[in-house]
């Protein structure tokens, strides 16, 4: 007696949907492994959080990373904020690879890229003037005049600190010339106010409150105008010389009294190279939404840009500055598009194989159940050459006891519905030769 499991096994096995599955899996598999390979060349996922070092709590850079963040958070991002003592600090953070810090504000003109070769620019965000306040009974001509004078320079760690010892170092006005205060703004101001010191150097926008503040004490304090603006311009590729114009800061009091020359470096967002490139695109994004409002010193749209960039551009700067964000970022939500634009490079093997998979894979399937059926000729027309001549009643007998079995396994064939016609003409054929046979078997019969 046979057993019934393994009888359902084989006719499991001769099925016609288990050849279908087995070359349309065929199929599927090709694809999957050509997806798969395509895979390992994608991009990771951007991280969710990310960390920018700024500067002192309410100092410019400080309100401009909040700006980040904000626009960061709009888009599904977080951005953590760390407040430092400045430029120099924040360079030194983002230099360490033991401190997980990924973008940072900072002045232009504090560091060489040969000396940081895994940090880049994604560019230049806004001027920011150098303005030098004094006594006002200082009469002061060029920076040499600060000699033997009490100068606060920035508090040590800032951009600040950086530039004005530097500037003051090339009119010979060193440590040992003068005395030079490590005081930032906030402290500098009541200080010269007071009479505590002769000059304070600090660097700040035009909206700055200590700036304004000092512009109005026109009893007490002066603005220098850079008369050598142009020259350190010229000497320090990183430097602006621009012109704050009469009444600039206030119209109804004229102040200034007469137009100002300064000097001014650009702010510069700088990231570590290997950040993902989504987010330094999103990075780029909202730089352009803070920045490009334009100032007293910039018009609309002038920042952010290439230019007096500290490092090197990372090439989505470089992209973004010649033709603007990604064509799906300026379409779709950035997720959406991010996403998107990973998948881009499935679409190659997908699109290359897709085509020839459909136009391979349906005549394979034919194929292989037309095959089902027509192996049955080749044995057919063997015993049709054969009966066409016979006249043996015994060998016909034989024959017509084969053809039946045929006829049984040609009727068992597992074949989808629409290749019965197939089927049922293929045992037309066996049956022509059976009436044969019979015929054969009458005629024989008769005879004796």
């Amino acid at each position: 007696m046979k057993n019934p499991y393994l009888a359902k096994f084989i006719k499991m096995l001769k099925s016609h949907l288990l050849m279908s599955l087995i070359i349309y899996g065929l199929a599927a598999g090709v694809l999957a492994g050509a997806l798969w390979f395509a895979f390992q060349f994608v991009d990771p996922l951007p991280p969710n959080k990310v960390t920018i070092v700024s500067g002192g709590e309410g100092g410019a850079y400080d309100e401009y990373a909040k700006q980040y963040a904000a626009f960061f958070a709009k888009h599904g991002f977080e951005l953590e904020i760390i407040q430092t003592n400045g430029s120099m600090d924040n360079l030194a953070r983002i230099s360490n690879p033991e401190v997980d810090v990924q973008a940072a504000l900072m002045q232009g003109g504090i560091a060489t890229p040969e000396e940081h070769p895994t940090l880049q620019s994604l560019g230049s965000l806004y001027y920011e003037p150098v303005w030098l306040f004094h006594k006002k009974r200082l009469k002061m001509k060029t920076l040499a005049d600060l000699k033997g004078r009490t100068i606060a320079v920035g508090s040590k760690g800032s951009g600040t600190h950086h530039l004005v010892s530097t500037l003051l170092a090339e009119n010979e006005v060193t440590p040992e010339e003068a005395k030079l205060v490590e005081a930032g703004a906030a402290t500098a101001i009541p200080m010269l106010m007071n009479g505590e010191i002769d000059a304070l150097v600090t660097i700040a926008g035009i909206n700055s409150q200590g700036v304004d503040s000092l512009i109005h004490a026109t009893k007490k304090v002066e603005l220098y105008s850079f008369q050598r603006a142009e020259t350190y311009a010229r000497t320090h590729h990183y430097l602006k010389k621009l012109t704050l114009p009469q009444g600039g800061i206030d119209l109804v009091n004229n102040l200034p009294n007469k137009d100002i020359s300064l000097l001014a470096p650009t702010a510069n967002l700088v990231v570590r190279e290997d950040l993902h490139p989504a987010i330094k695109y999103l990075f780029l994004l909202a730089a352009d939404s803070v920045h490009s409002k334009g100032d007293m010193f910039a018009r609309p749209d002038a920042f952010p840009n290439d230019e007096a960039v500290l490092f090197p551009l990372s090439s989505e700067a470089v992209n973004f500055y010649k033709s603007g964000p990604p064509f799906l970022m300026r379409y779709l939500p950035f997720q959406l598009a991010i996403t998107v634009e990973r998948l881009k490079i499935l679409l190659i093997p997908l699109l290359t194989l897709l085509f020839p998979l459909f136009k391979i894979t349906p005549p394979a399937y034919r194929w292989q159940i037309r095959r089902r059926i027509f192996k049955w000729y080749k044995h057919l027309k063997k015993l049709d050459m054969e009966a066409y001549e016979m006249k043996s009643t015994e060998d016909a007998k034989k024959m017509l006891d084969q053809l039946e079995r045929m006829d049984r396994k040609v009727l068992e064939t597992s074949v989808p519905l629409s290749y019965t016609d197939y089927i049922y003409s293929l045992r037309l054929h066996i049956r022509m030769i059976e009436d044969r046979l019979k015929k054969v078997i009458e005629e024989g019969t008769d005879a004796s």
